[in-house]
């Protein structure tokens, strides 16, 4: 396994990586990601098999900004406003899923909606961006096991399992996302994370 810096290293072979179906260790503000190609489904087996986790929970994807987002769930003006005053950063909505996502329905355990967020991390932004799709990301651990907010704590056998760690230091907030279900009319806000309720509530349109 390579340790590059993302900021000095060129992303084109990260890319590469992710195209042959290899898993990914990135940053971002919050910790970081084990990452996979959304739309693979090769490479979404082996992120739930590294990961320990059961194939009946799905996993939230990162995007590089909101239009991106679009391809694969359905914003409306509620979600679109969330979006907007809090991305890039901690806050993953949950929206219905796209007809036309392309995504393999593994990633989403069969479900009808879909996690979304845009980190608030500029490399890991320009690499979702220029590799054109999303990324399945959950924390870099095994199921149950504190997320990491260095690389160095990282533990070795999820390192080994993936095919390259960009390592760019701690993660600013060292904090999960707060995770918002927007996919009915009331909002519920399912894991309190980086922002808190009130914040969120503030921003929330009202009728």
């Amino acid at each position: 396994m390579a340790i590059y810096q993302p900021l000095d290293h060129t992303l084109s072979n990260t890319i590469d990586v992710l195209r042959d179906g290899e898993l990914i260790i990135v940053p971002t503000e919050t910790v970081y990601g084990l990452a996979a190609d959304a739309s693979n489904a090769a490479a979404i087996k082996r992120l739930y098999a590294l990961k320990e986790r059961p194939q009946s929970q799905p996993f939230s994807l990162l995007v590089a900004d909101l239009r991106m987002a679009r391809r694969y769930g359905i914003f409306d003006d509620r979600a679109c406003a969330l979006a907007r005053a809090f991305w890039p950063g901690p806050l993953t909505l949950i929206v219905p899923l796209k007809a036309d996502a392309p995504l393999c329905p593994l990633v989403l355990a069969g479900g009808k909606t879909v996690g979304l967020r845009v980190p608030d991390h500029e490399s890991t932004r320009a690499l979702i961006s220029q590799f054109g799709g999303a990324l399945a990301a959950p924390s870099a651990n095994r199921a149950g096991a504190p997320a990491p907010t260095k690389a160095k704590d990282i533990a070795p056998d999820i390192r080994a399992g993936a095919a390259i760690c960009l390592d760019d230091g701690p993660c600013q907030r060292g904090i999960a996302s707060t995770l918002v279900d927007v996919s009915n009319d009331d909002i519920k806000i399912l894991r309190q994370g980086g922002l808190a309720r009130d914040v969120i509530m503030k921003a929330w349109p009202r009728p």
